[in-house]
């Protein structure tokens, strides 16, 4: 029996710090590498582009604002209260494949970052989380920093 290889929503199940939570509709990430261009003298153009770091990975999740389950509740996004922030902990935010059971994303390091919210008539009412976290790997590779890097 065949299978479809393209990855789509019904399939993506969001798990946060473990919990598969289910008031999404919409999830969207990135990674993004900082190039610098090294310009010399006696040329108009770059000599070389070299990698100088590597931007935190930023996620925007959407979904329905559930009553109870808002975005400092546990199954809502775990935003830390103000009150909390000094002892607020790192969460890892994750999207698995229901159909091949395989991680198609996992950031690791992340703080919930903001929220926003929009009611309206005859509407039903949407919340956007925002997160960012450390470093991004996906179904095919982990992505850790270099054996030797510095750590905190």
């Amino acid at each position: 029996m065949a299978t479809s290889k393209i990855m789509h929503g019904a399939r993506a199940q969001v798990i946060l710090n473990g919990v598969t939570v289910g008031l999404f509709t919409n999830v969207s990430y990135g990674m993004q590498y900082d190039i610098t261009p090294a310009f010399i003298l006696g040329r108009f153009s770059a000599a070389e582009l070299a990698y100088t770091g590597a931007e935190p990975i930023g996620i925007q999740a959407t979904g329905w604002r559930v009553i109870d389950q808002g975005p400092f509740t546990k199954s809502g996004g775990t935003m830390p209260r103000l009150q909390d922030l000094l002892n607020a902990e790192d969460m890892s935010f994750a999207i698995y494949d229901r159909q091949t059971d395989k991680l198609i994303m996992k950031v690791v390091g992340v703080r919930h970052q903001g929220f926003n919210s929009s009611i309206a008539p005859k509407a039903l009412e949407e919340m956007s989380l925002s997160f960012m976290g450390l470093r991004l790997s996906d179904e095919t590779a982990e992505n850790n920093e270099a054996a030797g890097a510095s750590e905190i």
